[in-house]
């Protein structure tokens, strides 16, 4: 599989919506993960601490509650990196799959009843991460 969609505007719009939304299930189409681009954890990170005025470490520390900074670096890290919530835990201080699991799972859900934080998340996704 290639690295390039060919075809015209339209076309790469609608096969970037239906194949790469962050809503995807790549456990149903494996073979799409390699066709996403490939964004580091590091540079979700630095960006994710200059928008909240923190440290980047304060991101990849385990255990301290209430870290909406950590947390949007995960959601968004879980959505676009393709890398297995095992390996994100890894990152961010040593935590289990699972852990990265819930955290998006919950940020999800805050994102669906917040717009201020589902805007400022759109503002943080188009930035050149």
């Amino acid at each position: 599989m290639g690295g390039f969609i060919l075809g015209g505007e339209g076309f790469v719009s609608w096969v970037k919506e239906a194949f790469f939304s962050p809503e995807q299930n790549d456990k149903e189409k494996p073979k799409l993960r390699r066709l996403k681009p490939g964004i580091e954890i590091s540079d979700i990170i630095l960006v994710a601490a200059e928008s909240f005025g923190v440290e980047p470490e304060q991101l990849l520390t385990k255990g301290k509650k209430k870290n909406l900074a950590r947390d949007v670096a995960i959601y968004i890290s879980r959505n676009f990196t393709g890398r297995s919530g095992k390996d994100l835990g890894e990152h961010f201080g040593n935590v289990s799959g699972a852990a990265i699991t819930m955290r998006h799972k919950a940020m999800a859900d805050q994102i669906k009843k917040n717009k201020k934080l589902n805007s400022r998340i759109n503002r943080l996704e188009k930035t050149n991460i």
